[in-house]
């Protein structure tokens, strides 16, 4: 059991470091300014962290799926498979149009001198809806079940493996989160916010495009 776990936290985290929708929106709301300065380990970024739990909430529902057997039906149903995946590619295209019209200006409040901008509920509704409406999340995730748990393994022993599976997003996400928000980090992005926005609106909108038209 030991060796499957490590066999796991190996593979998610190679899939997780692969750049995709939840990187792209991670990058994107780690250098938005957000509502409030933040405190210590959440400095400054409040939607980036609300964008993590967002994902890991949604991976939490793609593993539910695979545990109790539900991705087989996602998997031989194209019906339901495509209209995750049409609403999964609008979504994204809507995100990269977010992202093109950011300017990243800088606001402060009248009082108290905090920054205003991106709120952590809605950096937890992007992350969420980004990886909730991307039916490949749930194929990888049951494809990964199917190789290293088995058919024969019990329900406790999918939760394990499954609760393995979350929690190395949400420390791993966690922790890209907090370099992007380190002191150099920042001070790269604040002087090309609008180039970086830009690119990561086109890579998103790619994305978007390529669920779109091959699935």
């Amino acid at each position: 059991m030991l060796e499957t776990v490590f066999t796991l936290l190996a593979i998610c985290f190679l899939a997780r470091m692969s750049p995709g929708p939840d990187m792209m929106l991670l990058i994107h709301h780690a250098g938005t300014v957000s509502q409030g300065t933040g405190r210590g380990f959440f400095r400054g970024a409040p939607a980036a962290y609300g964008c993590v739990l967002g994902v890991c909430l949604g991976l939490t529902v793609h593993v539910s799926l695979s545990v109790l057997g539900l991705a087989i039906l996602l998997k031989s149903h194209s019906l339901i498979y495509n209209g995750l995946r049409y609403a999964g590619s609008f979504y994204l295209l809507y995100i990269g149009y977010r992202c093109f019209t950011d300017t990243g200006v800088v606001d402060f409040a009248e009082e108290g001198g905090d920054l205003t901008g991106v709120s952590f509920a809605q950096g937890l509704k992007d992350g969420l809806f980004c990886n909730l409406l991307n039916p490949k999340v749930t194929l990888f995730i049951l494809s990964v079940f199917m190789q290293l748990v088995g058919p024969d393994a019990g329900f406790g022993e999918k939760v394990v493996y499954g609760s393995v599976i979350i929690f190395e997003a949400l420390f791993g996400w966690g922790l890209f989160v907090f370099f992007l928000n380190t002191s150099i980090v920042q001070s790269v992005y604040g002087k090309h916010v609008g180039t970086i926005n830009r690119i990561t609106g086109l890579i998103l909108f790619l994305l978007g495009g390529l669920i779109f038209f091959t699935g």
